[in-house]
């Protein structure tokens, strides 16, 4: 079992792609077997031994594959400690190896300006240079400069369009950037309409960012409430922490029971177990305010004898999505 957490859909497949690598034909035998094993190592979660068998490979062997993921070590902090300048360093040996994917986190170290001064152009020439490797994603880095300016003139349409080959190309990451482009981004190019249908693409995947967008669009844009509760509740049944609080105020307000002017049993029930959801998870301060001042409204007309049932499912919600 790959024991790596709290890593994005993106780096993650990343990494069952490094598992499933066939190692080159040219390296010896025993170089194939050393690295089969760092391979099971990491795969394992065993980090101590899987570092030190892609640290010689990657230092002595000069192996690219190797010096990819061990920048990955020190970006990720795997059993070691976090240093983002000695990633960046390794990330730009494999990336002039011809690892697609360290050309594109060697083009991040060189916009965010780790280990050398902040440097647009050649990040994008690092970025273009993953794309022609067949790391698609990396257009939409190069759409996210072009929609700020960024190493190259301002252009949102011509940014789309980097983006679009991308997301064109099932690349579920790029269609949500894509969403992001649409909802959020320059006010020139901003559409609803188009937000949504590339959220539905990444939702027909089962992207529980996607589900959580589509809520916001259904509740903010196209009022349609029954729908965002559908899927506010979709991505938080799932674990996706930012839409229990979105779906807790959906139930909290829903239309009342006729004959007592309450909340029915079944919305107060969901607006308590998904704000006690979200207080367990709740780090800003104001979030954290919000749900403690809902949760004392609930608790005030909410029958004491259900607490401790809903408690527990509450429980065994974050046992299941959340546990590490």
């Amino acid at each position: 079992m790959l024991k790596i957490y709290k890593t994005g859909y993106w780096l993650t497949s990343i990494l069952i792609g490094i598992l499933s690598i066939p190692l080159s034909s040219a390296e010896s035998p025993r170089n194939q077997n050393e690295l089969a094993a760092a391979q099971q190592w990491l795969a394992e979660g065993d980090y101590p031994k899987a570092f030190d068998a892609f640290q010689y490979h990657a230092q002595e062997k000069q192996n690219h594959l190797a010096q990819f993921t061990l920048a990955l070590f020190y970006q990720q902090g795997w059993g070691i400690e976090h240093d983002a300048v000695l990633a960046c360093r390794w990330f730009e040996k494999a990336a002039k190896g011809g690892i697609p994917a360290a050309s594109h986190f060697y083009a991040q170290c060189l916009q965010a300006g780790t280990h050398q001064p902040v440097d647009y152009q050649a990040a994008i020439h690092w970025y273009q240079q993953a794309a022609d490797l067949g790391h698609t994603l990396s257009l939409c880095a190069i759409a996210e400069l072009a929609m700020q300016g960024k190493g190259m003139e301002k252009n949102p349409q011509m940014a789309l369009g980097y983006c679009e080959r991308a997301a064109s190309a099932d690349s579920v990451p790029a269609q949500l950037q894509m969403g992001r482009f649409y909802l959020q981004g320059d006010p020139s190019i901003r559409d609803p309409q188009q937000a949504a249908l590339w959220f539905g693409h990444a939702a027909e995947k089962g992207s529980m960012e996607a589900y959580y967008h589509l809520g916001i669009l259904n509740r903010d844009f196209f009022h349609r409430t029954d729908r965002a509760l559908h899927w506010f509740e979709t991505a938080a049944s799932q674990g996706y922490a930012p839409a229990y609080l979105q779906t807790a105020k959906l139930y909290w307000a829903a239309p009342v029971a006729n004959e007592t002017g309450m909340p029915t049993a079944e919305n107060l029930a969901k607006s308590y177990l998904w704000l006690a959801a979200a207080q367990r998870l709740s780090q800003q301060d104001d979030e954290r305010q919000a749900v403690a001042r809902m949760l004392e409204q609930v608790l005030q007309i909410m029958p004491a004898s259900w607490q401790t049932d809903l408690d527990q499912k509450v429980a065994q919600h974050m046992q299941t999505h959340h546990s590490p």
